[in-house]
Protein backbone atom coordinates (compact mmCIF):
# COMPACT_ATOMS: atom_id res chain seq x y z
CA UNK A 1 0.00 0.00 0.00
CA UNK A 2 2.69 2.67 0.86
CA UNK A 3 4.40 1.47 -2.41
CA UNK A 4 0.82 2.38 -4.46
CA UNK A 5 0.16 5.58 -2.72
CA UNK A 6 1.03 9.06 -3.88
CA UNK A 7 3.76 11.01 -2.73
CA UNK A 8 2.85 12.79 0.49
CA UNK A 9 1.83 16.62 -0.81
CA UNK A 10 0.50 19.94 1.34
CA UNK A 11 -1.61 22.61 0.13
CA UNK A 12 0.60 25.32 0.87
CA UNK A 13 -1.25 27.99 -0.27
CA UNK A 14 -3.80 26.74 2.46
CA UNK A 15 -1.30 26.74 5.29
CA UNK A 16 0.14 30.42 4.01
CA UNK A 17 -3.41 31.54 4.19
CA UNK A 18 -3.40 30.41 8.00
CA UNK A 19 -0.58 31.42 9.06
CA UNK A 20 -1.44 34.75 8.28
CA UNK A 21 -4.70 35.15 9.07
CA UNK A 22 -3.02 33.96 12.96
CA UNK A 23 -0.48 36.57 12.85
CA UNK A 24 -2.98 39.38 11.90
CA UNK A 25 -4.85 38.10 14.98
CA UNK A 26 -1.68 38.27 16.88
CA UNK A 27 -0.88 42.08 15.81
CA UNK A 28 -4.50 43.40 16.25
CA UNK A 29 -4.33 41.51 20.01
CA UNK A 30 -0.77 43.21 20.76
CA UNK A 31 -2.44 46.70 19.66
CA UNK A 32 -5.23 46.62 21.63
CA UNK A 33 -3.44 45.54 24.57
CA UNK A 34 -0.81 48.61 24.42
CA UNK A 35 -3.48 50.38 24.10
CA UNK A 36 -4.94 49.41 27.28
CA UNK A 37 -1.50 49.74 29.18
CA UNK A 38 -1.34 53.27 28.05
CA UNK A 39 -4.87 54.69 28.80
CA UNK A 40 -3.92 53.56 32.03
CA UNK A 41 -0.78 54.59 32.09
CA UNK A 42 -2.29 58.34 31.01
CA UNK A 43 -4.97 58.24 33.89
CA UNK A 44 -2.46 57.75 36.82
CA UNK A 45 -0.02 59.72 35.96
CA UNK A 46 -3.03 62.33 35.42
CA UNK A 47 -4.18 61.69 38.74
CA UNK A 48 -0.80 61.95 40.27
CA UNK A 49 0.12 65.45 38.35
CA UNK A 50 -3.84 66.58 39.79
CA UNK A 51 -3.17 65.74 43.47
CA UNK A 52 -6.28 62.85 43.04
CA UNK A 53 -6.87 58.80 43.47
CA UNK A 54 -6.43 57.26 40.05
CA UNK A 55 -9.63 55.52 40.44
CA UNK A 56 -10.71 54.03 37.49
CA UNK A 57 -14.33 52.30 36.63
CA UNK A 58 -14.85 51.71 40.41
CA UNK A 59 -18.13 53.77 40.63
CA UNK A 60 -16.61 55.94 43.80
CA UNK A 61 -18.22 59.15 44.41
CA UNK A 62 -15.96 62.05 45.01
CA UNK A 63 -15.91 63.07 48.65
CA UNK A 64 -16.48 67.18 49.18
CA UNK A 65 -13.52 69.26 48.28
CA UNK A 66 -11.67 72.02 50.65
CA UNK A 67 -11.59 75.06 49.31
CA UNK A 68 -8.09 75.96 48.64
CA UNK A 69 -8.66 79.86 47.69
CA UNK A 70 -8.79 82.18 50.37
CA UNK A 71 -11.95 82.88 51.97
CA UNK A 72 -13.85 85.96 53.97
CA UNK A 73 -14.19 85.01 57.59
CA UNK A 74 -16.24 87.44 59.76
CA UNK A 75 -15.18 87.76 63.47
CA UNK A 76 -17.38 86.73 65.81
CA UNK A 77 -18.68 89.19 68.64
CA UNK A 78 -17.82 87.12 72.16
CA UNK A 79 -20.64 85.90 73.96
CA UNK A 80 -18.98 86.21 77.65
CA UNK A 81 -16.47 87.83 79.45
CA UNK A 82 -13.18 85.83 79.45
CA UNK A 83 -9.97 86.33 81.33
CA UNK A 84 -7.58 87.85 78.61
CA UNK A 85 -10.03 88.77 75.84
CA UNK A 86 -10.31 92.48 74.46
CA UNK A 87 -13.22 94.83 76.11
CA UNK A 88 -13.13 98.18 74.00
CA UNK A 89 -16.91 98.60 73.75
CA UNK A 90 -18.14 102.06 74.21
CA UNK A 91 -21.89 102.50 74.50
CA UNK A 92 -23.70 105.07 73.74
CA UNK A 93 -26.45 106.60 76.39
CA UNK A 94 -30.04 105.80 75.34
CA UNK A 95 -31.16 109.19 74.28
CA UNK A 96 -29.50 111.16 76.92
CA UNK A 97 -32.38 109.69 79.53
CA UNK A 98 -30.11 108.00 81.63
CA UNK A 99 -26.22 108.64 82.72
CA UNK A 100 -23.80 107.47 84.94
CA UNK A 101 -19.99 107.95 86.21
CA UNK A 102 -17.58 106.49 88.65
CA UNK A 103 -17.52 108.70 90.76
CA UNK A 104 -15.21 107.31 93.58
CA UNK A 105 -12.33 104.05 93.22
CA UNK A 106 -10.91 103.93 96.65
CA UNK A 107 -7.94 101.31 98.05
CA UNK A 108 -9.15 99.38 100.28
CA UNK A 109 -6.58 97.17 101.58
CA UNK A 110 -3.42 95.97 99.88
CA UNK A 111 -4.46 92.43 99.23
CA UNK A 112 -8.51 93.53 97.97
CA UNK A 113 -9.82 95.02 95.29
CA UNK A 114 -11.15 98.52 95.07
CA UNK A 115 -14.52 99.75 96.61
CA UNK A 116 -16.33 101.34 93.68
CA UNK A 117 -18.91 103.92 93.29
CA UNK A 118 -21.20 105.13 90.46
CA UNK A 119 -23.68 107.74 90.17
CA UNK A 120 -27.06 107.61 88.11
CA UNK A 121 -28.48 110.77 86.68
CA UNK A 122 -32.06 111.10 84.83
CA UNK A 123 -33.41 113.47 82.98
CA UNK A 124 -36.84 113.13 83.95
CA UNK A 125 -38.51 111.44 87.46
CA UNK A 126 -38.18 107.24 86.96
CA UNK A 127 -37.68 104.26 88.92
CA UNK A 128 -34.27 102.84 88.06
CA UNK A 129 -35.00 98.43 88.26
CA UNK A 130 -31.60 96.44 88.31
CA UNK A 131 -29.34 93.55 90.37
CA UNK A 132 -28.30 94.57 93.73
CA UNK A 133 -25.34 96.48 93.07
CA UNK A 134 -22.97 93.75 94.19
CA UNK A 135 -24.29 91.88 90.82
CA UNK A 136 -23.39 94.25 88.45
CA UNK A 137 -20.67 93.92 86.46
CA UNK A 138 -17.29 95.44 87.10
CA UNK A 139 -14.07 94.55 84.58
CA UNK A 140 -10.27 95.67 85.33
CA UNK A 141 -8.73 96.46 82.33
CA UNK A 142 -5.26 96.56 81.47
CA UNK A 143 -4.60 98.10 78.23
CA UNK A 144 -8.31 97.00 77.24
CA UNK A 145 -7.55 93.23 78.09
CA UNK A 146 -9.75 91.99 80.78
CA UNK A 147 -7.77 90.70 84.02
CA UNK A 148 -10.22 90.17 86.49
CA UNK A 149 -13.64 91.71 87.47
CA UNK A 150 -17.30 89.89 88.25
CA UNK A 151 -19.37 88.68 88.76
CA UNK A 152 -19.17 87.37 85.10
CA UNK A 153 -15.51 86.83 84.38
CA UNK A 154 -14.68 83.47 83.16
CA UNK A 155 -11.05 81.53 83.28
CA UNK A 156 -8.55 81.87 79.97
CA UNK A 157 -10.52 80.04 77.17
CA UNK A 158 -13.29 79.50 79.17
CA UNK A 159 -16.04 80.02 76.83
CA UNK A 160 -19.47 78.63 79.59
CA UNK A 161 -22.06 80.33 79.66
CA UNK A 162 -22.49 82.93 82.27
CA UNK A 163 -25.48 84.92 83.58
CA UNK A 164 -26.20 86.56 87.09
CA UNK A 165 -29.21 85.65 89.69
CA UNK A 166 -32.63 87.07 89.18
CA UNK A 167 -32.66 89.58 92.27
CA UNK A 168 -34.60 92.83 91.80
CA UNK A 169 -33.05 96.04 93.67
CA UNK A 170 -33.85 99.41 92.04
CA UNK A 171 -34.06 103.01 93.03
CA UNK A 172 -35.85 106.38 92.64
CA UNK A 173 -34.18 109.31 90.32
CA UNK A 174 -35.40 112.76 89.03
CA UNK A 175 -33.72 115.81 87.45
CA UNK A 176 -31.33 117.57 90.13
CA UNK A 177 -31.59 114.45 92.25
CA UNK A 178 -29.28 111.70 91.49
CA UNK A 179 -28.40 108.28 93.25
CA UNK A 180 -25.35 107.08 94.26
CA UNK A 181 -24.62 103.73 94.22
CA UNK A 182 -21.92 101.87 96.31
CA UNK A 183 -20.61 98.55 93.97
CA UNK A 184 -18.03 97.20 96.75
CA UNK A 185 -14.80 95.57 95.64
CA UNK A 186 -14.45 92.90 93.29
CA UNK A 187 -12.26 90.42 94.22
CA UNK A 188 -11.85 87.98 91.29
CA UNK A 189 -8.37 88.28 89.52
CA UNK A 190 -7.06 86.25 86.32
CA UNK A 191 -4.50 83.67 86.69
CA UNK A 192 -0.77 84.53 87.76
CA UNK A 193 -1.98 88.08 89.01
CA UNK A 194 -2.46 89.30 92.65
CA UNK A 195 -3.70 92.61 94.26
CA UNK A 196 -0.08 93.25 95.73
CA UNK A 197 0.99 93.44 91.49
CA UNK A 198 -1.84 95.78 90.69
CA UNK A 199 -0.88 98.01 93.53
CA UNK A 200 2.39 98.06 92.89
CA UNK A 201 1.51 99.82 89.40
CA UNK A 202 -2.11 100.93 89.88
CA UNK A 203 -1.47 103.02 87.15
CA UNK A 204 -1.11 100.32 84.25
CA UNK A 205 -4.82 99.56 84.90
CA UNK A 206 -8.39 100.66 85.23
CA UNK A 207 -12.09 100.09 85.95
CA UNK A 208 -14.89 99.54 84.40
CA UNK A 209 -18.25 99.48 85.08
CA UNK A 210 -20.51 97.68 82.24
CA UNK A 211 -24.53 98.01 82.24
CA UNK A 212 -26.95 97.64 80.07
CA UNK A 213 -28.89 96.97 77.94
CA UNK A 214 -31.34 99.90 79.32
CA UNK A 215 -35.15 99.12 78.78
CA UNK A 216 -37.18 101.97 78.87
CA UNK A 217 -40.55 101.27 80.22
CA UNK A 218 -41.88 104.97 80.86
CA UNK A 219 -41.88 105.55 84.51
CA UNK A 220 -39.11 102.90 84.82
CA UNK A 221 -36.02 102.19 83.49
CA UNK A 222 -34.75 98.25 83.58
CA UNK A 223 -30.72 97.82 83.75
CA UNK A 224 -30.58 94.64 82.25
CA UNK A 225 -27.81 91.72 82.56
CA UNK A 226 -25.07 92.93 79.84
CA UNK A 227 -24.59 89.95 78.07
CA UNK A 228 -23.72 89.41 75.31
CA UNK A 229 -20.96 92.01 76.39
CA UNK A 230 -21.31 94.23 73.11
CA UNK A 231 -25.12 94.43 74.01
CA UNK A 232 -24.25 96.86 76.95
CA UNK A 233 -25.72 100.33 77.09
CA UNK A 234 -23.75 102.02 79.67
CA UNK A 235 -19.74 101.77 79.83
CA UNK A 236 -17.67 103.96 82.66
CA UNK A 237 -14.47 103.80 83.26
CA UNK A 238 -11.67 104.73 85.80
CA UNK A 239 -7.91 104.68 86.71
CA UNK A 240 -7.51 102.84 89.70
CA UNK A 241 -6.43 105.26 92.52
CA UNK A 242 -2.40 105.85 92.77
Amino acid sequence: MADEADPPSFATDRVRARVRHRRGLLAAGTGVASIMVMSLVTVAVAGIVSGGDPTIGTGATPGPSTPTGPTATAEKEPEVYVCGDRYDHVAPTPGGLLTADVSSVVKVRNDSGPAVTVTFAATRAVHVASSPPSLLQVLYLKDGVIVGGGPMVNKPGDPSSQGIDAIRSGFDLAPGKPHELQLGPREMLCPSLTWPDIWATPDRYEVAVVIGPVEDRGDELVLNVPLPPSAASLVMKAALPG
